[in-house]
C-alpha cells in the first residue's frame, strides 16, 4: 500500500493533472465561432449572450461547465481573439440558445422538437 498515491496528493503530481485536463479537452471539439456563419450571426453581443445562456443551463442543472467550455485565444488575420472550445452538447446548447429573431436559430429549435416529437 505504499506505492499508492492518495487522492489529496493527486493535485501535486503535474503529470497527472495534464492528464486529467488533456482528457477533458479531447471532449471539446467544436469552435464556438464556427457557429457565427452556421447561424450567419453578425452581431457578437447575442452571440456571447448565447454562450452564457447555454453555461447557465449546464450550471442550473449542475452539470460541469468547465467540461463543456475552454476559453482560448485564436490569430486570424494578425488580431488575436477569444473563442471557446465546446464539447458536442455545448455546441447544440449554444446554437439552441440564440436570439430567436434569427431564422436559422428558429428552425433549429423547431427541428428539434419535430424531432423529439417525431413529427415528420
Amino acid at each position: 500500500m505504499d506505492n499508492l498515491i492518495r487522492f489529496q496528493d493527486l493535485q501535486m503530481h503535474s503529470a497527472f493533472s495534464d492528464f486529467l485536463i488533456a482528457l477533458s479537452d479531447a471532449r471539446l471539439v467544436h469552435y464556438a465561432s464556427d457557429l457565427l456563419p452556421e447561424l450567419e450571426l453578425t452581431n457578437e453581443v447575442d452571440f456571447m449572450l448565447s454562450i452564457q445562456k447555454a453555461k447557465l443551463v449546464m450550471a442550473t442543472l449542475h452539470m460541469p461547465v468547465e467540461e463543456h467550455f475552454r476559453r482560448i485565444y485564436r490569430t486570424r488575420e494578425g488580431l488575436v481573439y477569444c473563442d471557446y472550445k465546446l464539447s458536442h452538447v455545448a455546441y447544440i446548447l449554444v446554437g439552441i440558445n440564440g436570439d430567436v429573431s434569427n431564422k436559422k436559430v428558429a428552425s433549429i429549435q423547431y427541428e428539434l422538437i419535430k424531432r423529439l416529437l417525431s413529427i415528420k
